[in-house]
């Protein structure tokens, strides 16, 4: 029998065991089995944020196997790596459904109904809302209807077949959690403290300027409507709320090596226990020749810091002189097809090919979700096109420097240089003085280079500015005559379990295929 995703998931089994009375048969007979266990609210917070930053199953199949190749960060010949070739597996496809339901979403939920109705736990409650409302962000971007309403309650109202929600609605919902979230924060009650593992501490003024950056995003998402009168409003209110200040804003899931090591890291990195998929006997993962040439063209130092070529045996950690730098072409395969093998890319040997310089990849390396670079290029966007008051140039070249500066997070091996970001920083913000076309190039490709590896949020702007302008592959056998996908396919499993409410979210938002755009992706 086929369990429910929504019900399904070990959340945080070893812990509730670990607080029960050793009183044999006492809770067994005296619990309700279909009633979700009380604990702790900070071990929920901490749970429940290691699961927003996900775990080497989701991402390495949607953030990297999908959602980077497709907008051209990454690149490989690995059949695996399907995103840059546009075919579907399913278990990629439906991996970040999959795991962010029955995970990280049912626990954000528990923590909030078990808080909710107490007005000394309102941080926890608020803290929650918030991540809460990222995780179903990347779900709602990646495959437009979703549960929302009914997402992670199937302990608390015995319902596990939840209906999708239609994305406007999704959307009108986030901004109301964001702005009810940030009312509630308070400095006066309790905080989780170190229970809150992002570099935020459990701070309650940190989280306020998380909560309106969020909506800033929620509300430039809509720029591509018609009418986007109503993600306008929400990017006025952000600005007035209050957003991201300073870099040291930027908010991220800190990890550690061992059980919690960074997602990404898992997969790209070299280290004992990661799976290696930039190692010597893989290579699987490359950045794409389309991501390297722009930023060789632009001279862009962020290419010493995340770049590197393998060694001359085939081991990472060689040069990351910007000079040397190759990047893999999208769409083919590691065979000896005239037209798709390698052999047709010019080089044959992936050693001579970048790839992400292992510095960025440890087991300690934070995953940054929203930082002060993307906020301050939003609100660049959102003043060139007379949403909000303000010099778009300003916004842009505070956005730009961020974006370099951001890196040293990563480790203390990478520096900053305020000068030289300063004149690289001004020189990308030439066109800022033309058109208005122009001018959302030239910030929506920055956006693009300062989301590097968080390919969720990269794919997702992509799909709503346009920009950069990527070249498609035509992969043979691909699932979408050649086109970049505009979303992924909800799992199969869920077609088992929840078949009635899969088929009413096709039938309103269009086939359950690569190339039926979300809401907001429409006009």
């Amino acid at each position: 029998m086929v369990k429910s995703i929504y019900v399904h998931g070990t959340v945080v089994l070893l812990l509730w065991l670990s607080l029960v009375s050793c009183t044999k048969n006492f809770e067994k007979i005296n619990t309700d089995p279909t009633a979700a266990p009380v604990v702790a609210p900070g071990i929920l917070l901490t749970r429940g944020l290691l699961y927003v930053s996900g775990g080497e199953f989701e991402a390495w199949r949607t953030n990297l196997i999908y959602c980077g190749p497709m907008v051209q960060h990454l690149s490989s010949t690995s059949l695996t790596y399907v995103g840059d070739k546009y075919l579907y597996n399913d278990g990629y496809s439906g991996s970040a459904f999959n795991s962010f339901y029955p995970n990280g979403v049912k626990i954000l939920t528990t923590l909030i109904e078990q808080t909710k109705t107490d007005p000394s736990q309102a941080n926890f409650t608020a803290m929650a809302m918030i991540a809460r409302v990222m995780m179903l962000q990347r779900l709602t971007d990646l495959y437009g209807n979703v549960p929302y309403v009914a997402a992670g309650r199937g302990f608390i109202d015995q319902n596990f077949t939840p209906a999708y929600d239609a994305q406007d609605a999704i959307y009108a919902g986030f901004a109301a959690e964001l702005q009810e979230a940030a009312g509630m924060l308070d400095a006066g009650k309790p905080t989780p403290g170190n229970a809150d593992i992002s570099g935020y501490g459990g701070v309650p003024a940190q989280w306020k300027k998380l909560a309106y950056s969020l909506l800033l995003r929620v509300g430039l998402r809509l720029s591509k409507k018609t009418d986007p009168s109503q993600g306008r409003g929400w990017v006025q209110k952000a600005l007035a709320g209050g957003v991201f200040t300073a870099n040291t804003d930027a908010f991220y899931i800190q990890h550690a090596a061992g059980d919690y090591d960074n997602p990404n890291s898992h997969v790209i990195g070299v280290y004992p226990g990661s799976r290696a998929e930039t190692g010597k006997d893989n290579q699987g993962i490359k950045l794409s020749k389309f991501f390297v040439d722009l930023l060789k063209t632009r001279a862009d130092p962020r290419l010493r810091i995340i770049s590197e070529l393998p060694k001359a045996d085939s081991t990472p950690g060689g040069s990351n002189d910007p000079a040397v730098q190759k990047g893999l072409p999208s769409g083919f395969d590691n065979t000896s097809d005239p037209v798709y093998g390698i052999g047709s890319t010019g080089d044959a040997n992936l050693a001579h090919y970048s790839q992400p310089r292992q510095v960025i990849a440890q087991p300690n390396s934070p995953n940054i979700f929203i930082t002060y670079s993307e906020v301050q290029l939003m609100l660049a966007e959102a003043a060139a096109r007379g949403w909000i008051a303000g010099d778009p140039v300003a916004y842009f070249t505070t956005g730009v420097k961020s974006g370099i500066w951001q890196w040293t997070l990563y480790s203390s091996s990478i520096t900053y240089d305020d000068a030289a970001a300063t004149v690289y920083a001004t020189a990308q913000a030439a066109p800022l003085a033309g058109t208005l076309a122009a001018k959302l190039e030239a910030i929506n490709i920055q956006y693009y280079i300062t989301t590097f590896l968080n390919e969720y949020e990269a794919y997702a702007n992509w799909r709503r500015s346009g920009f950069p302008v990527l070249t498609p592959v035509n992969y043979k056998n691909n699932e979408t005559n050649g086109r970049i996908p505009r979303r992924l396919r909800y799992p199969r499993n869920d077609y088992d379990v929840n078949r009635a409410n899969v088929e009413a979210a096709n039938a309103a938002q269009g086939p359950d295929i690569f190339m039926t755009p979300v809401w907001w992706d429409k006009p």
